[in-house]
């Protein structure tokens, strides 16, 4: 009785511990999966969404429809702040087909199954909880190791050929196939090698029709896929922009690294060399494998030696995949990892039954579940499991996990986003010259261009040459197509990476283009209609400004004008009143005239749900800057003769021409013609202006009407 109250216990016990994996691993990976080249591909699909169309037209792939089917896939089932939990829950499912399949390996070769479900357990936390760079991601590597773990599942399950399944089975292992090598052809060997197990399962059909039809099958289905989607986009005629990603461009990253083959191969070498003295256990399982397979191979039976030939030729065809595709990244060696760790199952499986074999069964296998969980966490470490278990506590729902990211934006993003929201809204077109994927989806809006980064457009090929021969032959006729259809309202410019001059793109960026921002990490460039709506903008009708604190105020006001002397000494809280709304534009010339403590002025804008907080545009001496109560955002000169440093305090006693520039959702200050400060507003409905230090004399001051552009309607 005790005995079965234990085993229930261990049971419980283990089921707890991979549930607890399973939480962590979706949590944390909801943040780990917002890696380089995933956040490239959520930039195509937003696209696709945006402008509709083919993927091939939104974005410069140079592998097969899988990866941006998937991503697609994600944002129909979530929200846009949602997108990365569905690919987080991708992950798990692709690292669960993994650990299937090892604990299948380990189960043919005669390993019992909680043995399998130990192994399991192990290979699932290491693809999603393991410090490896190919764990908690979904590049599409991950995707094919996913889809060949799949196929061999299915090869290898009990029922899978039986006279009523048989064909389906061909079917689905070929498709699986397939897709595979659409993604990547490099893939092929790998895909061929799953093949094999399938092959030798066939082999046990005795119905001479049903056998031919299985391996005609296994045979044509994979080409067909894999043929399906040059023939789809040449139906659609779309077959250029398919071609120059899919093939063209992948030529160019292979020929762009400058190796002859020879060299290839010579570097695979020292790369290999380099992999097994840096991973010694990875070398063990190799090593241990081999030894394994030539000691037993007489007396394994035909399924077996299939498993054996089929993760050796994976092994191999995954080097291959390396050496050939010339990339080394340390994420790539997803396809690596998943035949060493069927390896290790293999071994494992057969050291089993061999111990089985001479010591009958072993009273403990129920614990060994257990024992692998807890040392799984031992020998890889607990950092991501207790990220994610943190990150599940703390979690209420998606738009409050969204909220506290957007409460940590670093002020120079804010600044950005709350301009762009003044002549676009979320999901519009912004045009970018940078080299990375995630400017788009920090301030929320689509590229206007299939080219997102300026490698495409300059010939730069990833860890290799560049060159004009390396940019694609329509490239430039494609971009003027995405100029006309997207017509972008911004130009974003970052300034670590400056406009490259004497290219059709700086032609267009200086025949569309104003410069309407320029800060210490970015340059905004509007539209010219734009920049004359927010920079220049209809003045509209003068106006009175009042006071909360009527008769007792220290302001003197009249039409189109106010006044603060600098030691009238007047509280805070004496706030001069320049609108009760927003969508508007308040404009005038401001003098000031500072105290001893030099001159503060503060653009406040007031929400009547709370008085805790005020989003704020504030000129500082020379300096302007956007922030709330308690924090300063981001800090600039209001002129290049101003000291760059934030802490300089530069006396000021020139006039300056401003406008506070207030749409739906988001105000900028705009002093002597160029944006200054900017912030994003939520909940509030009415502008003030306090001073803190100092005095100030406004003049002509107007309210016209805001950008077209900024969410106000009319």
């Amino acid at each position: 009785m005790l005995n079965r109250y234990w085993r229930r216990a261990i049971v419980f016990i283990t089921a707890f511990i991979v549930a607890a994996f399973v939480v962590a691993a979706f949590f944390d990976n909801e943040f780990r999966s917002r890696s380089w080249d995933p956040q490239q591909m959520r930039d195509y699909v937003e696209r696709t969404i945006h402008f509709g169309g083919t993927f091939y037209e939104n974005g410069l792939l140079n592998k097969g429809p899988l990866e941006p089917v998937v991503y697609r896939l994600a944002a129909a089932l979530t929200s846009w702040e949602g997108f990365w939990y569905a690919i987080s829950f991708f992950i798990l499912i692709v690292s669960g087909l993994v650990a299937w399949a090892a604990s299948r390996a380990a189960q043919v070769v005669g390993g019992h199954r909680l043995l399998g479900a130990a192994l399991g357990i192990g290979v699932f936390f290491h693809f999603t909880l393991g410090k490896a760079d190919y764990a908690g991601v979904l590049y599409s590597r991950n995707m094919i190791v996913g889809l060949l773990a799949a196929a061999w599942l299915v090869a290898l399950a009990p029922n899978a050929w039986t006279p009523e399944r048989a064909w389906r089975s061909s079917i689905v292992i070929g498709v699986l196939l397939g897709l595979a090598t659409q993604t990547l052809l490099v893939s092929a060997i790998a895909a061929v090698a799953v093949a094999l197990v399938a092959w030798s399962e066939i082999n046990d059909i005795f119905d001479d029709a049903l056998y031919r039809k299985c391996r005609r099958t296994l045979i044509a289905a994979p080409v067909l896929v894999t043929v399906a989607a040059p023939l789809y986009y040449a139906a659609r005629g779309r077959f250029d922009e398919f071609w120059s990603g899919w093939w063209t461009y992948a030529l160019y990253q292979n020929s762009g690294t400058g190796r002859s083959l020879a060299n290839q191969l010579a570097y695979g070498r020292e790369v290999i060399l380099r992999y097994y003295r840096t991973w010694p256990v990875s070398f063990v399982i190799v090593f241990a494998f081999v030894a394994v397979t030539i000691a037993l191979w007489r007396t394994l039976e035909r399924r077996e030696r299939a498993v054996h030939a089929s993760i050796s030729l994976w092994f191999v065809g995954a080097w291959v995949e390396l050496v050939l595709g010339q990339r080394y990244s340390s994420h790539y060696f997803a396809v690596l990892a998943v035949p060493t760790a069927l390896m290790a199952a293999v071994v494992v499986g057969h050291v089993y039954r061999l111990l089985q074999r001479d010591r009958g069964e072993f009273r403990s296998v129920i614990a060994w579940p257990l024992v692998a969980s807890v040392l799984t966490v031992a020998a890889w470490g607990g950092q991501h499991l207790d990220l994610g278990l943190q990150a599940a506590s703390k979690f209420t729902s998606v738009h409050q996990a969204a909220a506290a990211r957007a409460a940590n934006t670093p002020g120079n993003e804010r600044t950005v986003r709350a301009t762009l929201d003044l002549v676009s809204k979320a999901d519009d077109p912004l045009l970018t010259w940078t080299e990375f994927p995630w400017p788009y989806l920090n301030f929320r809006r689509v590229s206007a261009t299939r080219f997102i980064w300026k490698s495409f457009m300059l010939g730069q090929i990833y860890f290799g040459r560049t060159g004009p021969q390396y940019v694609l032959p329509k490239t430039w006729q494609w971009f003027a197509e995405d100029m006309r259809e997207a017509n972008p309202a911004a130009f974003l410019e970052e300034t670590a990476l400056p406009l490259t001059p004497d290219t059709p793109f700086a032609d267009y960026v200086a025949a569309n283009f104003d410069i309407a921002y320029a800060g210490p990490d970015y340059n905004i460039y509007l539209r010219h209609d734009q920049a004359a709506a927010v920079l220049r903008g209809d003045r509209g009708k003068v106006v009175t400004p009042s006071s909360a604190f009527g008769d007792t105020t220290k302001w003197k006001v009249a039409a189109g004008g106010a006044s603060l002397a600098i030691d009238s000494g007047t509280p805070v809280e004496d706030a001069l009143q320049l609108s009760s709304s927003l969508c508007n534009r308040i404009s005038g010339t401001y003098l000031a005239q500072p105290g001893a403590a030099g001159s503060f002025l503060s653009f406040r804008f007031d929400n009547p749900a709370t008085t805790a907080s005020h989003m704020r545009l504030n000129i500082v001496d020379s300096r302007a800057m956007s922030g709330s109560d308690t924090t300063v955002f981001e800090s600039v000169p209001l002129s290049s003769a101003s000291a760059d440093d934030a802490e300089s305090e530069v006396t000021d006693l020139s006039p300056h021409t401003f406008a506070v520039v207030v749409g739906s959702v988001s105000a900028a200050l705009v002093i002597d013609g160029e944006i200054r400060a900017a912030v994003r507003l939520d909940g509030e409905r009415s502008v003030s202006l306090e001073v803190r230090n100092g005095g100030v004399v406004l003049s002509d001051l107007r309210v016209g009407p805001p950008p077209p552009n900024s969410g106000c309607g009319g």
